[in-house]
């Protein structure tokens, strides 16, 4: 098989895989972790994962419009309040 040519990012002069990148190089890209991701990220910071809903991955999403707000150990809604108080 006829060479591809070498990676394009910098001072790596190993052969092409994919995209113009070698292997090592090609398997951050796909992560996001290189240049310009193969998908548009998450809108949170540092975050590098796929949009599921309004320009947020699955899991910050979730988070932010989630209907049940996580329960704590010093929080109680009024719904709780009221079964205690029974």
């Amino acid at each position: 098989m006829a060479s591809k040519g070498t990676c394009k990012a910098d001072s790596c002069d190993k052969d092409v895989r994919a995209k113009g990148y070698c292997d090592r190089h090609y398997r951050k890209w796909r992560k996001g972790a290189m240049g310009k991701p193969r998908h548009r990220s998450c809108n949170e910071k540092d975050c590098g994962k796929a949009p599921h809903r309004r320009g947020l991955c699955e899991q910050h999403y979730l988070k932010a419009f989630s209907k049940k707000a996580p329960a704590t150990g010093a929080e109680t809604t009024a719904s709780e309040a009221g079964q205690a108080a029974e």
